[in-house]
């Protein structure tokens, strides 16, 4: 058998390796292991001026979340979370407490804010079998200041891609009247910044026991909103006057992740026939390793 010239060899071999590497590509993206870092949600005065409303920040160590902060224009709290696994089980800030239970449950089932050892409110989850929250109810046994609501209900409707549509509230009064508001949510093509973080049933209820969030139907949002609008409720269930028309101008990087959206929101009162205008500024920071 007669041997082929090494000089003859050597395109064929250089093609097999040029062939081979092209199953693998230096340049392919790899998955995006940030998580939340931080969230701001400011008030922009007519002046242009921001002016603080609320911010949340997050920690991390190598069992995975630490700490949750919430600091508003009336409150400040630092909650140290204790976890079992990959379960949030407890958060601790000076004399509150705020505990989680799970039962058989991979999602909690239930949870208790407590102050000084004594109970503020207690919550009930309930989840869809994709692990989303469907809906989150509040009874206080201790009313904050200047409020009249002793039961808050959240109930939360997806679409066929798991996307979040609609919150519906309820607000029950000490005096037995019941008062409810509907949200209707579009959305942009790409991730919410929630979907970063691991543990939002945890701050579903933090955001919550604080009494600053107004709509907790954000933390469960797959795809960032684009635009909301929000109507009052008659007491058969259905929509009456429109309250508020929101939208948002977004701003991603280039990873796809949003650091900030710039709201309008135009705010209806049936007595008057002109919308109040007001704009905020959402910022979001992430943590990379």
């Amino acid at each position: 058998m007669k041997t082929r010239p090494l000089f003859v060899l050597l395109p064929v071999l250089l093609l097999l390796l040029v062939a081979s590497s092209g199953c693998r590509h230096d340049t392919d993206a790899q998955p995006d292991t940030c998580r939340l870092g931080s969230t701001t949600d400011q008030l922009i005065e007519t002046s242009g001026k921001l002016t603080d409303e609320v911010s949340r920040t997050f920690t991390y160590g190598t069992a995975g979340l630490s700490t949750m902060t919430e600091v508003s224009t009336s409150q400040q709290a630092q909650f140290t979370v204790e976890l079992s696994g990959d379960r949030a089980t407890r958060a601790v800030s000076g004399t509150d407490v705020l505990a989680l239970t799970y039962g058989n449950a991979t999602q909690p089932t239930s949870a208790t804010f407590s102050r000084g050892g004594k109970s503020q409110s207690t919550f009930t989850m309930d989840y869809n079998a994709g692990g989303m929250l469907t809906r989150v109810a509040e009874v206080r046994q201790v009313l904050p200041a200047n409020s009249l609501t002793i039961q808050r209900t959240y109930t939360f409707t997806y679409d066929a891609a798991g996307n979040l549509v609609n919150e519906r509230d309820a607000f029950t009064l000490r005096d037995g009247l019941t008062l409810e508001q509907e949200t209707e949510f579009t959305h942009d093509t790409r991730p919410s910044p929630y979907t970063r973080f691991a543990h939002r049933p945890l701050l579903t209820v933090m955001a919550l026991s604080l009494g600053v969030e107004t709509l907790p139907a954000r933390f469960w949002q797959l795809r960032a909103p684009s635009a909301y609008k929000a109507y009052n409720l008659t007491a058969s269930g259905s929509r009456a006057n429109l309250r508020e028309s929101t939208s948002y101008v977004m701003t991603y990087d280039g990873s796809d992740r949003l650091t900030s959206q710039d709201q309008t929101a135009l705010l209806y009162q049936s007595s008057v026939p002109t919308p109040v205008t007001k704009k905020n500024r959402q910022a979001f920071r992430y943590v990379c390793p």
